[in-house]
């Protein structure tokens, strides 16, 4: 190779690896978007079209050679999060107000249902009803708040439920999937965009604008298609961004929310603002192109979860906490999308979730996280982490492997084999307890050392969160 050529290929592979690296570009895609900087690049064409074979033929292998599975050593301590905010950061979208539904059993099913989950935080619509109003008021009381969105109620009618509900409520939300032509959206007789524009600044400037409701926090207006956040534009007009980032094709969760959910939602709200997910999930409807099994779900929205809180989205409301109707017909994927089934039986994704909240759940508590210094060796591809610790000093790192558990096409469960990797440990540990909440809360494996420190643990990590709580001495 010439040393002009070798020099283009110096500058232009280290770069590229760096820069693909700042932008964290899914490792799927990292491949046919070399292949298309070499081709497109000016400078690299000068080498020659078989030259050029040759080097995305390079490229490839050194791409290979960087996916292969590495050692996950931190090089510093990771700092753990509060474990009474990954658990804050979950809500349940609900529609109390649909009493032709199984919403309207509150007393026998919903209201126990939702206690026994352990969720914080419902999503409704913003309907006067004095029965609806007195359901929020006292769902509040045992300490599960609410939002409320409005699709285009006056301004002046959202200060008034706002001012009635009080401490009920913790913010209001712009219209709901204005931009879908089937809500047929209107607002003084202007359609989406322009109309969910002057609406949204109208309802922020009178919820802002009242001394009484000021204190609420006013929600963006949610994309039923993310790309119409583009027509929209950049609103100033609001405090929280908000998604509604259903995954495409029953696929993983991590898919499609890093290139198209969170830039879509971004568009409207800007860079700096707090980001919720106000609407995200699966329905089991598996005859559909959308829908998954019970199993899959029961893996998937865990790991939803988890993966929206290491992305700093502060809270995600899965959709929805009940089947509404019957479908006797398998026809109609709406009546599919709940953690409970249309007679309040709790499917597998209710359970995996409440035992996920059972075993991280406390009060809150004001006290900074500490650090633990750790490393992963094995087959630690595409294995994914959370740290959290309680105010008692305990750590639980929850780990998953980022599979795909479902065949949309063949419309199958996805058997996917556990990876074995080695937890080491340089913070003193001296008990290791280890749980799967799709099963149960009780540890499948419990580890002590005799000397009083537990150096290394060995791990069969799932498709779905294996949690380690790690009882440093003196919390033991």
């Amino acid at each position: 190779m010439k040393q002009r050529e070798s020099q283009l290929l110096k500058s232009f592979i280290p770069k590229y690896f760096q820069t693909q690296l700042n932008e964290k570009l899914p490792k799927q895609l990292l491949l046919p978007h070399l292949c298309m900087k070499l081709t497109t690049n000016s400078p690299l064409l000068s080498i020659g079209l078989y030259k050029l074979y040759v080097l995305i033929l390079l490229g490839a292998t050194l791409l290979a050679y960087t996916l292969l599975p590495m050692p996950i050593v931190q090089t510093q301590p990771e700092q753990a999060q509060r474990a009474y905010s990954f658990v804050d950061s979950l809500g349940i979208n609900t529609h109390l107000v649909y009493l032709d539904t199984a919403y309207a059993d509150y007393n026998d099913i919903i209201k126990p249902r939702l206690q026994e989950l352990g969720i914080r935080h419902i999503r409704d619509g913003g309907f006067y009803s004095t029965e609806y109003f007195n359901k929020l008021k006292e769902l509040s009381s045992i300490g599960i708040t609410s939002i409320l969105t409005f699709f285009g109620t006056p301004p002046g009618e959202v200060v008034g439920i706002a001012k009635t509900l009080k401490e009920s409520i913790e913010a209001v939300e712009g219209p709901n999937e204005s931009d879908l032509t089937k809500f047929n959206f209107s607002y003084k007789g202007e359609k989406f965009p322009e109309g969910t524009r002057v609406y949204q600044k109208e309802l922020y400037a009178a919820v802002k604008g009242n001394p009484e409701t000021a204190y609420l926090p006013v929600l963006m207006p949610s994309m039923g298609w993310g790309q119409n956040a583009k027509r929209l534009g950049y609103l100033e007009y609001g405090d929280i961004g908000n998604l509604h980032s259903y995954p495409n094709l029953g696929e993983r969760p991590t898919y499609d929310i890093d290139w198209y959910f969170i830039p879509h939602g971004r568009r409207i709200s800007g860079d700096t603002k707090p980001m919720w997910a106000t609407e995200t999930g699966y329905h089991n409807l598996t005859s559909e192109a959308l829908g998954i099994s019970e199993t899959a779900a029961s893996k998937y929205l865990p790991r939803l979860w988890l993966e929206y809180f290491n992305r700093d989205i502060k809270r995600v409301y899965l959709y929805e906490f009940i089947d509404q109707q019957p479908d006797r017909n398998h026809s109609n994927n709406e009546l599919h999308y709940g953690l409970l089934r249309n007679d309040g039986s709790p499917k597998p994704a209710y359970q995996s979730i409440k035992n996920l909240i059972t075993l991280l759940k406390e009060p809150r508590a004001n006290f900074i996280p500490g650090s633990l210094d750790y490393g992963l060796n094995g087959n630690v591809t595409s294995v994914n982490h959370t740290l959290i610790q309680k105010s008692n000093g305990e750590f639980y790192l929850i780990l998953w492997q980022d599979a795909k558990s479902w065949d949309n096409e063949k419309k199958r469960d996805i058997a996917i084999t556990n990876q074995n990797v080695t937890l080491t440990l340089k913070t003193i540990i001296s008990q290791a307890d280890v749980y799967e909440p799709i099963k149960g809360i009780t540890p499948i494996k419990q580890s002590t050392s005799l000397s009083g420190r537990i150096e290394e643990l060995t791990l069969s990590v799932p498709d779905h969160p294996l949690v380690i709580k790690l009882v440093p001495p003196s919390k033991k």
